[in-house]
């Protein structure tokens, strides 16, 4: 790497003045300081390979006729045809003279390998694709040293239907071989893909719609339309969210994969029993689309565990049913049924549970359960000292409100005064709550301090309740924009969120969204909203109930083993080579377990 392509690298260089010239064209010096914030390497390091690239998408469908037809073109020219898909994951390459396949071999500009910003720095893929619209790399333009003896031009191709952006088209060459011709031959390519993507699109969706209207004028059912992308409903079925539709597409998905139609119970989050009547329209081979008509079961029953309850007030005590736990999964129910328990007598809690669960939102919650929802006293722990826990037990008689946080990081000093402390409140039930960080390879500890405090709180880590991802968000984001109508999560980006580990929880949840917000405009939420690493799965197939059930009892195995994958096999009673074929197939392979 040359002097003058070190001196860019520096972070001093980059970062020390924003607006700082660096002898770039700006949008590439502003591609170069967005890579070298969210840590790119110039050396190719962070490069990612994903070997299960989709080579059957729409995306491909659509645009393999114009692919073949430019390679037919430039079969004597110097040039690569690259096609990405919306990760920036190239999906195919065509060269034509086949001088520049070693160079491409060597710099991995080869189907599977990501091209987005974060692992490859400024190139035609990824800043294409983050700026959305057509962008030219050349030379040490690029930030990878492997790249820079290359130029590119690419640009993205837009679903004409939904507005998103389903993948990059790019053409590579030497640079020393550029033409002023290969923006416009890449524009009218990309142009005659979204003409073709429409095709695909109005076929589909007029026959999904016309269905759906032959079905609606029928009978009295509730009608819905259903795609992988697509949802049209009668109005008295609207009141369905984003994961009753997640549900209802994995039904469908398992019924009808092999069958025209079928007819089968179904819950919804509301605790609304349905029978549905699915009916199979799509071609056998085609992306599946279906028609179902729901009837309500006479035998519905509301108080489910499945029930989706109202976002926590943050506004005074609560009352019921309002200021419940936010969540539908059997283990927020547990939370909440555990809460209720401990709701009706006043005195000290230990809340329990990973870093990010929730654990103070919790610890709120049950203050406002004893009706001190204004005014609590809350204590960070780590920063506890003897003369602090002094004063903290003086104020006992007063039986006001606090939360100890952190209550496993106090300081070695102050451990015997805090253990006093937590059993004089036991004493006199005092309302105090503390929180403590466990994991499953790691409890609470804390000098043994919540061994002070008999009644307890835990927590689970969001993927192993992964169904109020919806709900959690949908409070979330009302948070973040309180003065304006609450965003909605596509159904791409929900499958994509609903599909990561979620080691950080729901406070990763919660800056994941905010980014999302942020791209938005704070509008609905589409996959290219948010951040790379949360979208790489967005656009591969979603996993069955059963597939559900045992990527959850591989995650606890894994976390109970603190990562160790042997000893996570020996314990669910399977070969090693099995564990690792299904962390593969369950797209657990990129993630980290236990503490």
């Amino acid at each position: 790497m040359s002097d003058r392509i070190r001196a860019r690298v520096d972070d001093r260089d980059i970062d020390a003045h924003e607006g700082a010239p660096l002898g770039l064209r700006p949008e590439i010096e502003q591609s170069w300081r967005r890579c070298r914030a969210i840590g790119a390497a110039a050396d190719g390091s962070r490069l990612r390979f994903v070997d299960d690239t989709r080579t059957d998408s729409k995306l491909v469908r659509a645009a393999r006729p114009v692919v073949d037809r430019l390679a037919e073109q430039l079969a004597d020219v110097p040039v690569t045809i690259l096609l990405a898909d919306q990760d920036a994951t190239i999906v195919d390459r065509r060269t034509g003279l086949r001088s520049l396949l070693g160079r491409l071999d060597r710099a991995q500009v080869a189907p599977g390998f990501m091209f987005s910003e974060q692992y490859a720095g400024t190139n035609g893929i990824g800043t294409a694709l983050e700026e959305r619209k057509a962008f030219r790399v050349r030379g040490d333009e690029h930030m990878l040293e492997s790249l820079q003896s290359l130029a590119c031009v690419g640009s993205p191709i837009v679903d004409p239907v939904s507005r998103t952006v389903t993948g990059i088209l790019d053409i590579t060459c030497n640079i020393d071989q550029v033409s002023d011709l290969m923006a416009p031959l890449i524009l009218s390519a990309v142009r005659d893909v979204e003409e073709r993507l429409f095709a695909q699109s109005a076929r589909s969706e007029q026959v999904l719609l016309r269905e759906y209207m032959r079905s609606k004028r029928r009978g009295n059912a509730a009608v819905v339309a259903m795609s992988r992308d697509t949802v049209i409903a009668t109005p008295t079925s609207r009141l369905m969210d984003s994961t009753d539709q997640m549900m209802i597409w994995d039904w469908i998905s398992s019924h009808l994969g092999t069958r025209q139609e079928w007819e089968g119970p179904l819950g919804f989050a509301e605790g609304i029993d349905v029978r549905v009547h699915a009916r199979r329209i799509s071609e056998s081979g085609d992306s599946l689309s279906a028609i179902l008509e729901l009837r309500p079961m006479a035998s519905s029953a509301r108080s489910r565990p499945r029930t989706a309850v109202a976002p926590a007030s943050h506004r005074g005590p609560s009352v019921e049913p309002v200021g419940r736990i936010v969540g539908r999964s059997l283990a927020t129910y547990r939370l909440q049924s555990r809460i209720d328990e401990i709701a009706g007598t006043v005195g000290p809690v230990l809340v329990t549970g990973e870093s990010g669960v929730g654990k103070s939102h919790v610890a709120r919650h049950i203050q406002q359960r004893w009706e001190h929802g204004g005014e609590v006293l809350v204590i960070d722990g780590s920063t506890l000292t003897p003369t602090a826990v002094a004063d903290l037990r003086a104020r006992l008689s007063n039986n006001a409100p606090w939360i100890v946080e952190h209550v496993d990081e106090v300081p070695g000093d102050a451990v015997a005064p805090t253990r006093r402390l937590l059993d004089a409140a036991a004493e006199m039930a005092a309302p105090l709550v503390a929180t403590a960080t466990a994991t499953a390879t790691a409890p609470a500890g804390g000098h043994q301090l919540h061994t002070h405090v008999r009644r307890s709180v835990s927590v689970l880590p969001l993927r192993q309740r992964i169904e109020d991802l919806d709900d959690l968000a949908r409070e979330l984001l009302t948070a973040q924009l309180p003065a304006r109508p609450t965003p909605q999560l596509q159904p791409a980006a929900h499958r994509a969120l609903i599909a990561h580990h979620w080691p950080g929880n729901v406070r990763e949840l919660d800056a994941v969204l905010s980014t999302a917000v942020s791209r938005s405009m704070g509008f609905d939420i589409r996959l290219e909203h948010l951040p790379d690493d949360y979208r790489a799965l967005g656009s591969g197939r979603q996993l069955t109930s059963l597939e559900r059930s045992e990527r959850e009892t591989i995650v606890r195995a894994l976390d109970e083993a603190d990562g160790n994958k042997s000893l996570a096999a020996d314990r669910l009673g399977v070969a090693r080579s099995t564990l690792y074929r299904k962390i593969r197939a369950l797209g657990l392979e990129n993630e980290r377990f236990g503490s």
